[in-house]
Order: C-alpha cells, then sequence, then structure tokens
C-alpha cells in the first residue's frame, strides 16, 4: 500500500486503519451552561472520547472556580459564552432583563473567588471551534455563528438556515439558550445541549447531547439540586437574587411573578 509517495507495511497500514476507525466511532459529549454548578457538573456520566463544552462556564452558580478546573482537566474543546466573557473582561454579559440583577450580583461574586489564572482561562477561550472527526466536520460556538457571544435563536427560528451556512460544517453546535434540541436542515446538523447547570425546560434535571458515529442522542439526567440550592443560600448576594436562582434551579422555569412561572424560551440567561 502507497500513500503521499512513502510506503506502508501491512502492520502499519492495519493500524492506521484501525485508528481512523477509531475516530470515526468515537463518542463526544457535548455540554453546555454550566453556570457555576460544580455538582451538577461532576455528575455528569463519564463514559466518553472527548467532551466538548459550548461555553458559560461560570456566573449565577456557586462554584466557578471547581468548574473551571474541571473542565480544564476533561475538556478537550472549549468555546467562550457571554457570561465568561463577562467575568473575564468586567463587562455586561447582556442578559434579558429578567436575569439582569442576578447576573450583576454573582458576576461580582465569580469575580472574587476566582484566581486571575481563572480569568486568564475564561479571556483566552475562543470564540468558536471548527473541528474534524473521521469523515465529519463540526462548527462550535455559543450562541450562533453570526454572533458567537449573544444572539438568542430558538428551534423554529428561520435563521438558522443563514446560521449553518455561515458555519459551512455538517454539524454546528450551539448553547446559550438553555433549550435543547437537534435539527436537521438538507445534509446539516444543528444541536443544542441544553443547559448543565441551569436547565429551563420544565424540569431540573441537567440536559446535555451525545454525538457518536454521525447520529445525535438528547439525554437529562438527575443531580442532588438542594445541594446546589443551599450553595445558592451561602452565596453573599441579596436574598431576592438568591431566591430566584433557586426557583430557575428547582423548576426548571423562568419566575414571572410571584404567581407565575413561563418557559424559557424568550428569556435568555
Amino acid at each position: 500500500m502507497w500513500t503521499s509517495g512513502k510506503k506502508i507495511k501491512n502492520g502499519e497500514a492495519a493500524s492506521t486503519q484501525n485508528r481512523r476507525e477509531r475516530r470515526d466511532h468515537s463518542k463526544i459529549v457535548i455540554i453546555s451552561d454550566i453556570h457555576g454548578n460544580f455538582d451538577a457538573l461532576k455528575a455528569l456520566p463519564d463514559d466518553y472520547d472527548e467532551l466538548w463544552v459550548l461555553g458559560d462556564l461560570v456566573n449565577f452558580g456557586p462554584q466557578p472556580a471547581e468548574v473551571i478546573e474541571f473542565i480544564q482537566e476533561k475538556a478537550s474543546l472549549v468555546v467562550r459564552g457571554n457570561h465568561d466573557d463577562a467575568v473575564a473582561f468586567n463587562r455586561d454579559p447582556r442578559c434579558s432583563a429578567v436575569f439582569g440583577r442576578a447576573a450583576q450580583e454573582v458576576q461580582k461574586y465569580t469575580a472574587s473567588v476566582l484566581t486571575e489564572d481563572h480569568k486568564g482561562y475564561l479571556a483566552d477561550l475562543p470564540h468558536f471551534h471548527w473541528a474534524r472527526r473521521g469523515r465529519w466536520t463540526f462548527y462550535l460556538c455559543h450562541a450562533v455563528p453570526s454572533d458567537p457571544l449573544y444572539t438568542y435563536c430558538a428551534a423554529e427560528s428561520r435563521a438558522w438556515a443563514r446560521e449553518v451556512s455561515l458555519a459551512g460544517s455538517d454539524f454546528l453546535f450551539v448553547g446559550h439558550t438553555h433549550n435543547q434540541f437537534y435539527l436537521q436542515l438538507g445534509e446539516q446538523s444543528i444541536l443544542n445541549p441544553g443547559s448543565i447547570g441551569q436547565p429551563k425546560m420544565g424540569s431540573p434535571r441537567a440536559n446535555y447531547a451525545i454525538w457518536e458515529n454521525g447520529s445525535v442522542v438528547l439525554h437529562s439526567y438527575e443531580y442532588q439540586v438542594a445541594r446546589t440550592s443551599a450553595r445558592v443560600r451561602s452565596m453573599p448576594v441579596s436574598s431576592e437574587v438568591q431566591e430566584f436562582l433557586i426557583r430557575v434551579l428547582e423548576t426548571g422555569t423562568v419566575p414571572k411573578s410571584n404567581t407565575k412561572r413561563i418557559h424559557v424560551k424568550n428569556q435568555g440567561a
């Protein structure tokens, strides 16, 4: 067998083929929007070949440092989210109004417990990643390719046709909305794994996805929400913000008033 003018021995050829097949059949876990919720993150099933992270490691949750260190150790691809950017550079994450006060108060706490090395890691995260695994190509970003940090794009939006065109890949992986979905537009696919640390699908279960051999499966799992809620109550933020964040965690919905809760589709964090 010959390739690129170099003779390959039979055993070496077989080894090359085996490596290629392993890459084609690798199991990739995709997560997003951890938001400092280490209890949820550490309960993530770890039977994967690679871990890819679509941003927002920090803010809203009580253990941002532990989350960053876990991701530094475990993840092979990570992109920057709007809250990672805000904490790293001390600027507005541009949340929706309903999350504005919580974001502002918890951002101060988050910045106070992170080291300069933690913040440097967040500052160095790229806005997007392009990757190839086997015969498939991938584009990873937090929001959308045309605006990697901020734009909210619901599953039913017609804007996805333009966004997958900009991505130019077989798979486009995004987060940001905390809503889990998988779409196919022609020969291209769009995946949002939902949120690990602040789910907003009407359930407190943490959401993630698995890509394997060209197929995607959406998953969720239970974790000790009560433990995270107790940690939120110990954070040095106002009691109103504490209770708001705990209700989001415990219900998987966004409190609209004292009597109503709403689905988060248009209430981005």
